[in-house]
């Protein structure tokens, strides 16, 4: 038989294994009160999964009832945030066998006590501990995520940072193709920007003397294109190479039509105006018999818009919707307004290009 001495000696390694198997615990010391500042008074009921501890104990899923009086809670539990294994605790507070309110704990080491605002979690936190090591989860796991993926844009073969995004042909998103300066088009290609200029002079008086005699005036720029010079004097608009010619910016009366001192004379035109997508025809005659019979004529273009048409005859500016109507190409005069033999017909229209 084992002498008193050898089983006490038993005993206390086995005390010793008991001992050394109990996980590390927490304490949570709080005071609880009701909304009305009142003590709670009642049970908290704390419940948790199976979970392995920090130290590779293995802790049973259990629930709990602390309860409390005059708002005192004391409870230990084995801290989750280092668990080896996710673990959270769900706590529920009752008062009179009614469930009050729900919330949920995540349990840190600490050597001295914490209180409940230290292991609240807030709602829509993600709770609990991962994993010692990390499980890889295929697409094909996540139902729907392939179908999801399939329908994003992918990266193409030329995306870049630094450059304007545009869609390629197979859907991919990459980078623009070209010179820093380009211009991106819609249709994803780029180039150099159009360069465009918008000198437009309008009402100008041309220099020189009104006497009678002077026919030479002088205009503060060439008119470029020459055509885009419209002269009006005392309001009447004139004709170049009839009423006038121009060489540069240089403009001489024909024998017969020299500025008299009462005169008014106007200049407008451009200098060199390139605009995207606009062109200009200037003093054009459409095509027509001007017979004093014959009230349709055509433009050579469709003004575009259509309210940039004015139309002149011998000089004088028409009114559309009075004088004449315009569709499209075609211009029809009121059967009181055809043109006379002998009548001048000048138009000037802007076009879409």
């Amino acid at each position: 038989m084992l002498s008193f001495k050898w089983r006490l000696m038993f005993a206390g390694l086995a005390l010793s294994r008991i001992l050394q198997a109990t996980p590390p615990l927490t304490t949570i010391s709080d005071t609880l009160f009701n909304a009305d500042g009142t003590p709670f008074n009642g049970v908290v009921t704390i419940s948790w999964p199976s979970f392995e501890a920090s130290d590779t104990s293995n802790v049973a899923a259990e629930t709990e009832q602390i309860q409390v009086n005059s708002g005192v809670l004391y409870v230990q539990l084995v801290p989750t945030t280092n668990a080896n294994s996710a673990a959270i605790y769900s706590v529920q507070y009752a008062n009179l066998g009614v469930t009050q309110f729900s919330e949920t704990w995540t349990v840190p080491p600490s050597t001295f006590p914490l209180r409940v605002r230290d292991v609240r979690v807030p709602p829509g936190s993600i709770t609990g501990s991962g994993p010692a090591a990390a499980t890889l989860i295929s697409i094909a796991d996540v139902t729907g995520l392939q179908n999801a993926l399939n329908v994003r844009a992918t990266v193409g073969t030329g995306f870049a940072i630094s450059r304007s995004a545009v869609i390629d042909a197979t859907g991919a998103i990459d980078g623009a193709v070209g010179n820093l300066g380009d211009c991106l088009h819609v249709d994803g290609t780029s180039g150099p920007c159009s360069t465009f200029s918008t000198t437009f002079i309008d009402g100008e008086i041309p220099a020189g003397t009104l006497d009678g005699s002077n026919a030479s005036f002088v205009l503060a720029n060439a008119p470029n294109p020459s055509a885009s010079l419209a002269l009006f004097r005392n309001g009447l608009l004139l004709r170049q190479g009839g009423d006038y010619t121009l060489a540069a910016n240089g403009v001489t009366f024909q024998t017969g039509a020299v500025p008299q001192s009462s005169d008014i004379l106007a200049a407008s035109y451009r200098i060199s105006v390139s605009i995207p997508g606009v062109g200009f025809v200037d003093q054009e005659t459409p095509a027509g018999a001007i017979n004093g019979v014959n009230a349709a004529y055509t433009l050579s273009q469709s003004p575009s818009p259509s309210s940039s048409l004015v139309v002149y005859r011998n000089g004088v500016r028409l009114t559309a919707g009075v004088d004449y109507t315009a569709v499209g190409q075609a211009i029809t005069f009121g059967s009181t307004l055809v043109p006379q033999t002998g009548d001048t017909l000048v138009c000037s229209y802007r076009t879409t290009q």
